[in-house]
């Protein structure tokens, strides 16, 4: 099966260089070379050890624009991505990926003044407009409306053709016992629709939107394995507050509901939620400063279920717990400390300070948290992030976290270290 993959993979850019040149008005390509070292000290660990992940893709872009400024573009990136986890001295992985292969079509004024369509194919990444519910690449299709007072997005999604070593989809037990089966070339199985209907600057310069995602568990639900069939309807708000310049706001909620069918146990209904918001000040002046505070509160079987995302969004650096039965607020500021100097390697230095909280939103001894007994108070965490862009091919970014666990709620209250040294080269 892995044979298979790697001849699908070199016919379909065989496929897409043969056919380029034919018609493109403009062509272009590069590519990217990506190391991450990472230093982890947690309690699943006797000591510190290393992980090191090495990842280099090539991309190519189609580009030819028509009558009345339609455009059509061709995109399509593949990877080679090599990782080495120093815990249990487990062999490399080598996983070769098609990441995407995008087919996007934009055709203005097609309804009247103001209108626009476009329509996107193939596999590109697809997401909620909060990020905490779906935000994976899949195979599918995807079509936006755009009108002076409203817009319109319908897409729809199959994940069963990625490969199980990139699906970032575990949703059930299953998907959960799958993740590090090599056996299973390809991953979870899912079908995925979702709706969105936005209305831009709808009070002022308030937009709002309302949404919903509709995921479809292609298991057998006959068999042994577990599925979980869910449907997520939310709101979203954003926009500036006024007077103060530069700062923004959003507001989010997300109902969920659905039906969880566990290997060898009754068929259950679920209701499940997360919401949550964020306030966001930008000032260039103050050597363009960024400030943010966040909250957001999944529930986890108290008054509601254990809400289950499509994907799970991090949640931290260290420590990074699944978006279920969590409250998290965190404050983050960056700044440019040099961003007047003359010396442009100077000015593209950039530093982040961020600090998090973790809760439980529930005292529950089943809830989807593990907890040793009632607490609600999980821990703390901290985090420095250097990035430093000396040319625009070339970046660099030294991470490193902290995550001091509660005493009450872990038997081990010895802190969770991350590091990370990331370069990234672009050609």
């Amino acid at each position: 099966m892995r044979h298979l993959t790697v001849k699908l993979l070199a016919l379909a850019g065989c496929l897409f260089i043969t056919v380029a040149p034919a018609w493109a008005q403009q062509f272009d390509w590069g590519g990217t070379l990506d190391s991450a070292t990472n230093l982890r000290a947690d309690p699943d660990r006797d000591e510190a050890e290393f992980e090191q992940g090495l990842r280099s893709a090539l991309w190519a872009e189609l580009f030819a624009e028509f009558r009345e400024e339609r455009r059509l573009r061709i995109t399509g990136e593949g990877s080679y991505r090599f990782t080495y986890d120093q815990q249990g001295n487990t062999d490399p992985e080598h996983v070769l990926n098609l990441d995407m292969l995008r087919l996007r079509s934009r055709f203005p004024l097609l309804f009247g003044p103001g209108t626009a369509f476009e329509l996107t194919a193939g596999r590109f990444g697809f997401a909620d407009p909060t990020g905490y519910i779906w935000n994976h690449p899949g195979d599918g299709l995807q079509v936006d409306l755009r009108f002076l007072r409203w817009r319109l997005r319908l897409a729809g999604a199959y994940t069963g053709l990625l490969l199980n070593s990139v699906s970032d989809i575990r949703m059930t037990d299953t998907d959960i016992l799958e993740e590090d089966d090599t056996d299973e070339t390809f991953g979870p199985r899912r079908a995925i629709a979702s709706a969105q209907l936005e209305f831009p600057e709808l009070i002022g310069r308030q937009t709002a939107s309302l949404f919903s995602v509709l995921q479809f568990d292609l298991r057998d639900a006959a068999t042994d394995e577990s599925t979980l069939n869910t449907q997520y309807f939310g709101a979203n708000a954003e926009g500036p507050i006024e007077p103060v310049r530069g700062l923004y706001y959003n507001l989010f909620g997300v109902l969920g509901v659905g039906t969880l069918d566990p290997a060898g146990a009754d068929e259950a209904d679920i209701t499940s939620g997360v919401y949550g918001g964020a306030l966001r000040l930008f000032r260039r002046e103050w050597r363009y400063s960024r400030i943010a505070a966040e909250w957001v509160h999944a529930s986890g079987g108290d008054a509601l279920d254990v809400f289950v995302p499509i994907n799970a969004p991090a949640t931290g650096f260290a420590f990074s717990p699944p978006l279920q039965d969590l409250m998290r607020p965190s404050l983050s500021y960056s700044l440019r400390p040099f961003a007047d100097s003359p010396d442009a390697v100077a000015a593209s230095f950039r530093s982040q300070l961020a600090a998090r909280g973790y809760f439980r939103s529930t005292t529950e001894e089943d809830a989807a948290f593990d907890a040793q007994n009632g607490a609600r108070y999980a821990g703390a965490e901290t985090e420095l992030e250097l990035v430093l862009r000396p040319t625009a091919d070339l970046g660099l970014a030294f991470t490193n976290a902290v995550f001091f666990p509660n005493d009450d709620l872990f038997d081990d209250g010895d802190p969770w270290y991350r590091g990370r040294f990331e370069l990234s080269v672009a050609f």
